[in-house]
């Protein structure tokens, strides 16, 4: 799936739903998703996967389960700036992506919902240079219709010897 998600929060994450169904607060959500110390339990846990670029503002994300990671298509591979090591995603059945803001059930902010059959799941994020290609951009300065997205988000059954070793971090990239 190819959606576009926007936050105001400087982050974006993919979440297990069901973990944070009881951040029905203010209160809630400041000691669960916004105290780092709390999100980086939920990162270990495989509940959560940041996507943490440190701005604001709207994107398009690809999702896409995949047999092995590093599967992007030859034209996401040639515009590709950097990819995340692999995170856990633990699911139960339904996760969501959206802005930080998304996360819970206390602010109403938009996110998508996605069905993942219940697992334990590797997750590699990849940023994409969308505006490098060739007529990515419009005479208006937007992206064409056929322009690649900025993240590629790949999902994959976790392989049995792996289980260890899982990027564990807020910062979703190493710069």
């Amino acid at each position: 799936m190819t959606e576009t998600v926007g936050t105001s929060a400087g982050m974006f994450a993919l979440w297990r739903l069901s973990r944070f169904a009881s951040v029905t607060d203010l209160d809630d959500w400041e000691d669960e998703v916004a105290d780092d110390e709390s999100l980086g339990e939920a990162v270990q846990e495989g509940a959560l996967v940041p996507i943490n670029i440190g701005g604001d503002g709207a994107y398009q994300f690809t999702v896409r389960g995949v047999s092995a990671l590093g599967g992007l298509t030859q034209r996401e591979a040639r515009y590709r700036l950097v990819s995340s090591q692999p995170y856990l995603l633990v699911s139960d059945g339904l996760v969501g992506l959206g802005g930080l803001e998304a996360v819970g059930e206390y602010t109403g902010a938009d996110r998508l919902r996605i069905p993942l059959d219940p697992g334990r799941y590797e997750v590699q994020v990849h940023l994409i240079d969308w505006k490098a290609e060739p007529g990515a951009l419009a005479a208006d300065g937007r992206p064409t219709k056929d322009a690649l997205g900025d993240f590629v988000v790949e999902i994959c059954r976790e392989a049995p010897e792996t289980g260890l070793g899982y990027r564990q971090s807020l910062e979703t990239f190493t710069r």
